[in-house]
């Protein structure tokens, strides 16, 4: 399975069933790249989330088989500041992956059960917008997932007001830097993955 990181949460990922593009943002002061997938998956309807025009040939994703949709909410008080946020857990390639999107609910016992053990775990670590680097590891520490992608932190020129990675990555004993893209074959613990933006 590829995994490509352009920055922000937007991914392409690949494997031998289907291509998947998750998050393409605009206007948020990075690069901006086309994919081609099969599939496309916005977690919100938020311009740093929602670039449909960048995905060339995708479907939406609907519930079904091998998707699967688990509404959330954008922040801490029910989505009354910042609306509803849709967590995606996927099959590709035999591995059980878990895209958290704008995830702001800090403390969701439930979403954390429900992604118990997943192999892959994609996880917003930058706050003020979604949760931030100890809500990740909240996350991290009850869904236990086998590896871990920190994304949606500052990166070069982003102008959005989050966090840098450090502080999530300084909460581990270890991680490994890899750069994009790159083959994730079920390997564990947490994956820096450095984005296409040349950082």
């Amino acid at each position: 399975m590829k995994i490509t990181y352009f920055g922000h949460s937007h991914f392409l990922i690949e494997g031998a069933e289907y291509s998947i593009t998750l998050d393409p943002f605009s206007n948020v002061g990075l690069k901006e790249f086309e994919t081609e997938s099969d599939y496309v998956f916005c977690s919100h309807s938020h311009y740093d989330h929602s670039n449909f025009s960048l995905v060339k040939g995708a479907k939406r994703i609907k519930n079904g088989y091998p998707f699967t949709i688990i509404d959330t909410f954008h922040d801490e008080k029910g989505g009354t500041l910042r609306g509803k946020n849709s967590v995606l857990l996927f099959e590709l390639d035999g591995f059980k992956v878990a895209f958290l999107g704008d995830l702001g609910e800090y403390d969701n016992s439930k979403l954390a059960k429900k992604l118990s053990g997943v192999d892959l775990l994609l996880i917003p670590v930058g706050g003020t917008y979604t949760i931030d680097y100890k809500g990740a590891c909240y996350y991290v520490k009850n869904i236990k997932p086998k590896a871990v992608i920190p994304m949606h932190y500052h990166i070069l020129n982003s102008t959005v007001d989050i966090d840098r990675v450090e502080p999530f990555l300084n909460e581990f004993e270890s991680f490994k830097m890899e750069k994009s893209p790159f083959e994730f074959n079920g390997q564990t613990g947490v994956i820096y993955l450095t984005s296409k933006q040349g950082e």
